[in-house]
């Protein structure tokens, strides 16, 4: 028995990137929308600043998309699914 801890690789799970988010919200929504939908995400603020991390960035993201009460709200959800998966995963967190 062993007692490694498995990562997000293990799995087949990597952290989605800005462009395979955005693609994937169009291919449920279509390009308006999806664009739409991720600037009001990605900048609530309409400063056009993206602050944090990575995972902290896509998980805000995620929160708002979730909110919406529409398709890309379920996207939101799982998308928040996907970013927490890899962070509760990630080596430097699962070390600690």
């Amino acid at each position: 028995m062993t007692t490694d801890q498995p990562s997000a690789a293990d799995y087949g799970l990597t952290l989605p990137s800005e462009a395979e988010v955005i693609a994937d919200l169009m291919k449920l929504v279509g390009a308006d929308l999806a664009i739409f939908a991720w600037r009001e995400a990605s900048d609530p603020d309409g400063n056009g600043a993206s602050r944090g991390n990575p995972e902290e960035l896509l998980l805000r993201i995620a929160e708002q998309l979730a909110a919406r009460p529409d398709v890309a709200g379920v996207f939101g959800r799982s998308l928040a699914v996907r970013v927490n998966t890899d962070i509760a995963l990630s080596p430097a967190r699962s070390s600690a």
